[in-house]
């Protein structure tokens, strides 16, 4: 059985899919994907596309791993990087094992944001709320946050915008004058970059698609 290639398809635009993601697709004979990643390799598709969508995830993998048994190439579309809040973390969790499939990184929004901020990262704590909103993810953010860590968090869209985020760390009694940058579509025509303090923040609406830095020891001017 061939391996199922999960691929990383950067934070949204073109320009930032990486060249192996590309000839990856081209080669396979299935690329599975939502319907944005399936339009960023819409001319190097050569095989069958099939939409992926929050409903069908398991039905989805199984079909893979049906074509895979017949030898057939099958590439999974990751947004960002598949192994941070991307996919590899629900294929691994269902039917297939790490030695069942091959990773083709890709850029991350959270790169993206270090980049436009002009800011090193390595010291930095990530958060995704993507995966659920747990009170104890949401403890450890507040430590964070506490102790003057850089904190790069990627914000759920319904149950943890980031205004909650500000009401919350606001309401644990963290400064409200503390800095937070949100980059929004990032790389996208719409991307946007908003500078405020936490307070301002909490009363503030942004894209789904954004990144929300709160002030730390490495973020400029914290």
């Amino acid at each position: 059985m061939t391996k199922l290639t999960i691929v990383g398809v950067g934070p949204g635009s073109p320009d930032y899919v990486i060249p192996a993601a590309r000839k990856a697709v081209q080669d396979a004979q299935i690329v599975i994907g939502s319907e944005r990643s399936l339009l960023l390799f819409q001319e190097e598709i050569q095989g069958e596309a099939v939409e992926l969508t929050s409903k069908n995830l398991e039905d989805v993998l199984k079909y893979a791993q049906a074509a895979e048994k017949k030898g057939k190439k099958v590439v999974l579309l990751s947004t960002g990087d598949p192994g941070f809040s991307g996919l590899l973390g629900s294929v691994l969790s269902r039917i297939y094992g790490k030695n069942e499939v091959t990773v083709i990184p890709g850029v991350s929004s959270i790169q993206v944001c270090a980049a436009r901020l002009g800011m090193c990262w390595e010291d930095a704590v990530l958060f995704t709320f993507h995966n659920g909103v747990e009170e104890k993810k949401k403890e450890a953010l507040f430590e964070a946050v506490k102790a003057a860590k850089a904190v790069f968090l990627l914000p759920e869209p319904k149950m943890f915008k980031p205004a909650d985020i500000a009401a919350f760390l606001i309401k644990k009694g963290v400064d409200q004058m503390v800095k937070v940058v949100v980059c929004e579509n990032l790389t996208l025509t719409n991307e946007r970059v908003v500078e405020s303090t936490l307070a301002e923040a909490a009363q503030q609406s942004f894209s789904p698609l954004c990144v929300m830095v709160i002030q730390g020891k490495n973020l400029p001017n914290g």
